[in-house]
């Protein structure tokens, strides 16, 4: 009887650690910028809050993406300067869509901790599909997922801001780079 306990718990436990796990994005911990150019100069938008979940297979430093989302509210972007914060937000078309979201499909490729993910972004209201390369490092309870994605504001149908009567204008051009930690 012991050893059919016994067994018994072994079994779980082995089942267990095969299991995704939940994760939940660490606002504090986690980084998203936004930077781009214009006629005037370079600038940078950071996110002050940020959220998202995960289902994560983690066996040593490997990660096994099951699930992931990552959300912020558009409005939380900051530049530092109130006047670009009102142009960048209208571009967003923050009064309808208030939320910019990314939620993963699927991994691609992996080379060690370098994955090459694809995933939905949802910005302005319009949503894409989207590749992209992400370095996922495990620390502990910690899972960090490192990357960069680089497009066309016009591709996701926003007009570049423009200020001073048009006289400064906005790049297309604009990268996202993120470091965001999930916890379990």
């Amino acid at each position: 009887m012991k050893r059919s306990i016994y067994l018994t718990l072994i079994f779980s436990m082995a089942v267990l650690t095969g299991m995704a796990q939940s994760y939940s994005l660490n606002n504090k911990a986690s980084k998203v910028e936004v930077l781009g150019t214009s006629t005037l100069h370079d600038w940078e938008m950071t996110a002050e809050q940020v959220s998202g979940k995960a289902n994560l297979e983690v066996s040593g430093s490997d990660v096994n993406i099951k699930a992931l989302s990552i959300e912020l509210k558009a409005e939380t972007l900051k530049s530092g300067k109130s006047s670009m914060d009102k142009n960048a937000y209208e571009a967003l078309k923050t009064d309808d869509h208030p939320t910019i979201k990314y939620a993963f499909k699927s991994v691609s490729s992996t080379s060690g901790n370098k994955l090459t993910t694809t995933g939905t972004l949802t910005l302005a209201g319009v949503s894409k599909t989207i590749t992209m390369p992400v370095t996922a490092t495990v620390s502990g309870n910690t899972v960090t997922f490192k990357g960069k994605y680089t497009f066309k504001m016009s591709s996701f149908k926003i007009d570049p801001p423009t200020a001073l009567m048009g006289t400064v204008k906005t790049g297309d051009e604009i990268t996202v780079e993120f470091n965001a930690q999930y916890t379990k």
